[in-house]
Order: C-alpha cells, then structure tokens, then sequence
C-alpha cells in the first residue's frame, strides 16, 4: 500500500459527463489516488493550474498527473499540451492523452509535443476499471515521479 505522500492527485480534462463518471467511479476503487479534479474544457484547465482566468485568485492546481482528451472545446487537447510543456511551472508534470480518438495521426502529435502516454478510452465500467488497476500500478510502483 502506498504511503500518503505517494498518493497521485489526478487532473481530468474531460467535457464528456459519462466519462467523467466513470473514471472517478474506478479512481474511487483504489487508495493510492488522493483525489481527481476535473476541468471540462482546455481554457478551464490552464486556468485552474496557473490561477488565472476563471480562477484568478485561487490557488494554482499541482496534480501529480494530467488525463487530457483530444476533442475539447475552446481549446483543444493538443493546443493544451503545448501550452503545458511550454510553461516552465507546468511542464513537468506528466500528461496522459485518454481519448477515444485511435488516429495514428493524433498519437504521434501527442508523444510529439510531449505526452507521456496514449490511451484510447474505455468502452465499459469493467474495462475503465482495469485500466485504473494497470494505470494505478504503473505510476505508484513502477513510475517514479519527481514529487
């Protein structure tokens, strides 16, 4: 079991409700995640990590890891990606593309401007669940993070 300074905080950048759902049903099942904020759209999720728009004033937001959709409105998530990895504060954080969209074209412009990982969603509650078990295992106890 992990100790609370290993628990991952998750940011979810999601506009789709069911799919928002789901995740933080199967995120639930496991201990080692502290908690998953969500953003619905790519503006609202630089925003909410640099405390400024719609979030002015508050806090900046300092997830372990972000879960990005490609297909966003306002800003897409590849347009979101670039920002992250181009902002000094932000571009350590490591971003995980989860999206429905399996174009190769959309996988390698991800790992191009700086993913660290590609994930095609889901169809099912049971399937997202074994994906949290994989991604759980993955970034506590094979992953080292640098926080």
């Amino acid at each position: 079991m992990a100790m609370e300074s290993e628990k991952l905080s998750i940011l979810m950048v999601e506009d789709n409700e069911d799919d928002v759902l789901i995740a933080q049903r199967a995120f639930r099942e496991f201990k080692v995640i502290s908690g998953v904020s969500v953003a619905r759209d790519g503006q609202e999720a630089l925003d909410m990590l640099s405390a400024t728009g719609r979030m002015a004033g508050q806090k900046p937001l300092r997830p372990s890891l972000i879960l990005l959709d490609i297909t966003l409105p306002l800003m897409d998530g590849i347009a979101v990606l670039k920002r992250l990895k181009s902002d000094a504060a932000l571009k350590g954080i490591p971003v995980v593309m989860l999206t429905t969209s399996s174009r190769h074209e959309d996988i390698v412009r991800s790992y191009e401007n700086g993913a660290a990982g590609y994930i095609t969603k889901p169809a099912s509650i049971e399937e997202f669940l074994d994906l949290a078990r994989k991604f759980e295992m993955y970034w506590v106890t094979v992953s080292k993070l640098p926080w």
